[in-house]
């Protein structure tokens, strides 16, 4: 059975696609990501990776 770590970040519009690509080549795959435009970071993102 896998096992699996998890991430939550907040991030900023101009973030977003450089960070999750930095992430993803670090195994972190996006479970899901949740826009909040009353937050200074509006994207709240959702990572995981097996353990």
């Amino acid at each position: 059975m896998t096992t699996w770590e998890y991430k939550a970040e907040r991030l900023a519009g101009v973030q977003v696609e450089n960070q999750l690509n930095f992430l993803g080549g670090q195994g972190w795959e996006l479970v899901q990501i949740i826009y909040q435009p009353e937050e200074p970071y509006p994207y709240f993102c959702v990572m995981k990776k097996p353990v």
